[in-house]
């Protein structure tokens, strides 16, 4: 990283926010999250968005008929974080109370441990460890009808933002976007914009154009790729009871998860790693329920006597790749690149989706900005220092540990040995001291579903020194002993894959 950015100032009396105009690009869940923050501190929201409305009537026919070209992901897996949860719980009650009214499930974590976990009681706070199940099209549309519902909140859509528009200065003053409509452009005046336009941001250009200095960028590959396919139980049929096979596992060749979701459906993720190209085949529904059937765990929820598949049947399976971890940064050693423009969500920190913290993120930064305009008024000079610091704190260390976690599966996908004393002991550590006492000591597994829901972050859940030193006592125990902890034997990947081999061309 370049030299540490400047520190947010302290708050100092300040012009008040109430009664501005902000711009919001974007009306997915982080541009929602934006205006809803936003609009419930006296601030008019105009949010622009390039897709349609949604031409339905209930959540549920949004999953089959809303198209949104600009957010490939909504028809993929999703979880709805304890962080999330809990933000719309203290904040947004009757949000959450709509949610759950259309289908939304409140999953309590700690209900469903691991079941070789013993010792595991009740502690305050652990009704904070609650995530949402359902759909993203559900999420979305419930929360676009809340927030659009609000008398200080409009949306114009179809307009593609073409730049910015500007004060000029030794740092630019964003004062509106340059738009076009119908083969035409125009300016829309605002007190300063905010872009949630998630993974494909034009905002460095954006910036570049306006005579800014570049953002710094950091982007790697993620190295994997999904595949998901939508399910719905039969009639009559329920949820299988949880067993010894868990919810969510990476056999390194293959990782798979299962999520629950509203109105009776249910969604499979596998993901595999680049490294196994071979893999390309789970693209095909038949190649897909091969596999979901080697795995124990899924096979009892994709049993064509408990459910049948739901979507698009013209693409059962929804692939998933070009996955990227990327930081870009807004304010560097010389303070704000601009001022006036926040850049929040996916556009700023894009982080591997196989972790679900997107959608949370998305709130926690949103929450960022609108707090710290609060505290500073139109001094956006410190509202952007406070928002950087925030982020810093509450949202880039998850961006760390999903730059970690990734390259280590991508060092065991290929076979590549830990390189060096420190980071062999690192990984001995987390593989058999944490990967073995989440399934066996209640105060390491804690910590991890803590962290998780991004109630912590990983440094904070896995320095504590209860958690070292039990997740090491684990390590020390040897793997002999810890043998009746591990997880249930992976499906032999060669027959798996000469079955899916053998399976016709198309």
């Amino acid at each position: 990283m370049n030299a540490a950015a400047p520190k947010a100032p302290t708050a100092t009396p300040t012009t008040s926010i109430a009664g501005a105009h902000a711009l919001v690009v974007g009306c997915g869940i982080t541009g929602l999250a934006a205006a809803l923050a936003l609009s419930e501190r006296g601030i008019r929201v105009t949010l622009l968005e390039r897709d349609a409305e949604p031409a339905t009537e209930t959540a549920s026919a949004a999953f089959d008929h809303w198209k949104r070209k600009g957010a490939v992901q909504v028809r993929h897996s999703h979880v709805f974080l304890g962080r999330l949860r809990n933000l719309l719980r203290d904040r947004h009650p009757e949000l959450l109370r709509q949610l759950i009214d259309a289908g939304a499930r409140e999953l309590r974590m700690l209900d469903t441990p691991p079941q070789t976990l013993r010792g595991l009681v009740p502690e305050p706070g652990d009704d904070d460890l609650v995530i949402l199940g359902c759909r993203r099209t559900t999420l979305e549309w419930v929360i676009r009808r809340y927030v659009l519902a609000r008398p200080n909140v409009t949306l114009l859509g179809g307009a593609t933002v073409v730049g910015l528009s500007t004060e000029p200065g030794c740092v630019p003053h964003v004062t509106g976007l340059r738009i076009r409509e119908d083969g035409s452009e125009r300016e829309l005046a605002a007190d300063f914009v905010v872009d949630a336009s998630g993974r494909q941001s034009q905002a460095p250009k954006w910036l570049v154009d306006a005579g800014a200095r570049a953002p710094e960028e950091l982007t790697e590959p993620s190295g994997i790729v999904y595949y998901t396919r939508f399910y719905r139980l039969r009639p009559g049929a329920e949820e299988p009871r949880p067993d010894g096979h868990p919810g969510a596992a990476d056999y390194n060749w293959i990782k798979y998860a299962i999520f629950p979701a509203d109105d009776r459906t249910f969604s499979i993720t596998l993901a595999a790693s680049l490294a196994f190209p071979e893999m390309k085949v789970l693209a095909r529904a038949d190649a897909f329920e091969i596999v979901a059937n080697a795995l124990p765990a899924v096979a009892r929820w994709v049993d064509p006597a408990r459910s049948e598949p739901i979507g698009d049947p013209e693409h059962p399976v929804q692939a998933m790749g070009g996955l990227v971890n990327r930081l870009r940064r807004y304010v560097d050693a010389h303070g704000p690149l601009v001022t006036g423009l926040f850049v929040l969500g996916d556009a700023a920190y894009c982080t591997n989706p196989l972790y679900g913290r997107g959608c949370s993120q998305g709130f926690v930064h949103a929450e960022l900005l609108a707090t710290a305009l609060e505290r500073h008024g139109r001094d956006w000079r410190a509202v952007a220092l406070e928002v950087d610091a925030g982020a810093k704190r509450d949202i880039e260390p998850y961006y760390r540990a999903s730059l970690a976690a990734d390259r280590d599966a991508q060092r065991k996908a290929e076979g590549r040995v830990p390189k060096g004393w420190r980071a062999r002991l690192a990984t001995r550590f987390f593989e058999d001291g944490v990967g073995v006492a989440v399934r066996c000591d209640p105060v390491v597994y804690r910590a991890f579903v803590r962290m998780m829901n991004m109630l912590e972050t990983p440094e904070q859940a896995f320095s504590r020194p209860s958690v070292l030193l039990r997740a090491g006592w684990v390590m020390l125990r040897g793997k002999r002993r810890n043998a009746v902890y591990a997880l249930p034997p992976p499906p032999d990947r060669a027959a798996v894959l000469a079955a899916c081999a053998a399976l016709p061309s198309r």
